[in-house]
C-alpha cells in the first residue's frame, strides 16, 4: 500500500529545521527541569506534538514489505493509522502488537522515517504441512504450529494425520531428510497411538503405505527400508504395505484381491 505523497506548505528543509530547532529547545528545557518525572515527561510529550503539527509532520505513506498470505486488508484493519495523522504521535509498539496477532505473521517491525512515512517489515510464516484431525483441516507452519485460517494452501504439501500428529512432526521430518531417496515420495504421514508413524508414498508404482516402528526405532528402519529398496526394488512391487516394525525382517504386504486381506509375506 502506498498513498500519493501531498504537497506541503512548507518545503523539506524548512520543516526539518524547525523540528531540529524545537527539539533542541525541549532537550534544553527538561535537562535543566528540577522536577524531571510524570510531569515533566508529560510536558516533553506535548512539545513533541506541538513541533510536529507546527512543522507539518503528518503520516502520508504506509509501505510494508511484499507478502504472501497476509493481506492488505489485514494489514490496514491493524494498522488503525490514517493518512494525515500526526506521525509523531503513531504508537509504533502498538501497532507491532496488532500484527503480530494476525495468524500469518511470525514477526513484525515498523519504523517511522520523517517526515511522512511509516514502514513495517514483515516475517510471515512458512506452511510446512497440512494437518487433519477429526475432519478438521489447518496448515502448520515451521514450527508445526496450527494456523488458524481459512486461506487454501498448495496441494502439494504433506498431510499430516492424528490427534498428536503435530508434536511429533519436527522429529519424523528430521529422520525423513537423512534418507532423501524415500522422502520425495512421501505424500501422508498418519500418527499411530502417539507412539509412531504409517507413512503413505505417492508416485511410485502402487502407492505404497509404509509402518514405522515406534519413534526411537524409526531412523534404523527408514535406513534399512532405503537400502533393501537400492538392491531389490521393493517399492515398485505390487505390494499395498512395507511393514518395518521388526527389527530383522521385512514384511511385505500384498496387494488386496475380492475385498480379502492378503496374508503378509516375510523377507
Amino acid at each position: 500500500m502506498r498513498l500519493k505523497t501531498n504537497v506541503f506548505k512548507w518545503s523539506m528543509r524548512a520543516r526539518l529545521k524547525i523540528l531540529g530547532g524545537l527539539l533542541c529547545v525541549i532537550g534544553i528545557l527538561t535537562f535543566i527541569s528540577s522536577d524531571i518525572g510524570h510531569a515533566t515527561l508529560d510536558w516533553s510529550k506535548s512539545m513533541i506534538d506541538v513541533v510536529g503539527d507546527k512543522a507539518n509532520l503528518r503520516v502520508n505513506q504506509v509501505n510494508f514489505s511484499r507478502l504472501q498470505y497476509t493481506t492488505e486488508a489485514d494489514i490496514k484493519e491493524a494498522l488503525q493509522v490514517s493518512k494525515g495523522d500526526p506521525i509523531l504521535q503513531v504508537d509504533l509498539d502498538a501497532i507491532r502488537q496488532r500484527i503480530e496477532q494476525l495468524p500469518w505473521v511470525r514477526s513484525c517491525v515498523v519504523e517511522r522515517y520523517l517526515p511522512d512515512e511509516i514502514y513495517i517489515l514483515i516475517q510471515e510464516k512458512v506452511p510446512m504441512a497440512i494437518w487433519q484431525n477429526n475432519k478438521v483441516y489447518h496448515p502448520l507452519d515451521e514450527l508445526a504450529q496450527p494456523i488458524q485460517t481459512s486461506k487454501k494452501m498448495p496441494s502439494d504439501l504433506l498431510l499430516v494425520v492424528g490427534e498428536n500428529a503435530p508434536e511429533s512432526l519436527l522429529t519424523l521430518l528430521e529422520n525423513l531428510e537423512k534418507v532423501p531417496d524415500l522422502y520425495q515420495y512421501v505424500r501422508a504421514a498418519v500418527r499411530i497411538g502417539n507412539r509412531r508413524w504409517n507413512l503413505r508414498l505417492f508416485n511410485v508404482e502402487n502407492g505404497v503405505e509404509i509402518n514405522l516402528p515406534e519413534d526411537e526405532n524409526m531412523l534404523s528402519a527408514l535406513e534399512r527400508l532405503v537400502a533393501a529398496d537400492q538392491k531389490e526394488k521393493l517399492l515398485k512391487r505390487k505390494v499395498r504395505a512395507i511393514d518395518m516394525r521388526q527389527k530383522d525382517k521385512i514384511i511385505l504386504k500384498p496387494l488386496d484381491k475380492d475385498n480379502k486381506k492378503a496374508k503378509g509375506k516375510k523377507k
